[in-house]
């Protein structure tokens, strides 16, 4: 299911519980934003969303 916005939902709960992912996610360029967008309409599980959310996060202190 895809949310107005064009954020799946998982995606969109997930960035909304980590607040590390959600800033990283929010400073990426566009082209970026569309990539995890991308990744994670391919996400087959919670697991595979929680990894993706997670790596966002990671990505953040780097």
């Amino acid at each position: 299911m895809i949310k107005e916005d064009g954020l799946p939902l998982g995606l969109g709960f997930g960035l909304a519980m980590n607040e590390k992912a959600m800033l990283h996610f929010a400073t990426l360029e566009e082209t970026e934003k569309e990539q995890v967008i991308e990744a994670a309409r391919n996400v087959q599980s919670k697991k595979e969303m929680q990894s993706l959310i997670n790596s966002l996060a990671e990505l953040s202190g780097k």
